[in-house]
């Protein structure tokens, strides 16, 4: 429930900043002309334009998700691949997932993990999930993988981080 009642405190500030910027900016025009209001409207784009493209954190021909990559996808000692998806958590109106794509070995039959990601999904707004790292370990069990997830959800007003807190999931991932 904190998370709906955190997205809808940010979505009402936000409009009550744009309310605020269409004030500033008619105060502005008024007072100082209408030169002067355009420079405030363009420095004002400007600088939510830095801030988004700021928060777009790509690595180099990838996805805007990170991925962590335990063996090459083009590896001639995979069969076949999979891909399985583990719900971690689910509050309210957000589902931090797992996904573990994986494939079997050639020479010993055993399944391998290939990469891994991990997302939230839902209304998310003001929050943010950060995975710091995952590990995917191979057990006795052919048809499992025990894994442990670690990240941060970053609280945000405005855009700016309020609270980061610390969240840790581990156990076992079924495979197919």
């Amino acid at each position: 429930m904190i998370y709906f009642i955190w997205g809808i405190l940010n979505i009402g500030l936000f409009i009550y900043f744009i309310v605020v910027c269409f004030k500033a900016t008619k105060l502005i025009r008024e007072e100082l002309g209408l030169f002067s209001s355009i420079v405030f409207v363009l420095g004002l784009l400007s600088f939510l334009g830095q801030s988004y493209n700021n928060n777009i954190k790509k690595e180099p021909n990838s996805s805007s998700i990170k991925t962590w990559q335990y063996i090459s996808e083009d590896c001639s000692k995979i069969l076949d691949s999979n891909l399985i998806s583990i719900e971690l958590e689910r509050i309210f109106v957000v589902q931090y997932d797992l996904g573990i794509k994986y494939g079997q070995d050639k020479l010993t039959q055993k399944n391998i993990p290939i990469n891994a990601y991990s997302s939230a999904k839902g209304f998310i707004s003001g929050t943010n999930w950060v995975p710091k790292s995952i590990i995917i370990n191979q057990t006795e069990d052919n048809y499992q993988f025990d894994y442990i997830v670690d990240g941060v959800v970053e609280w945000k007003l405005l855009g700016f981080i309020i609270y980061a807190q610390s969240k840790e999931y581990s156990g076992k991932a079924i495979l197919k």
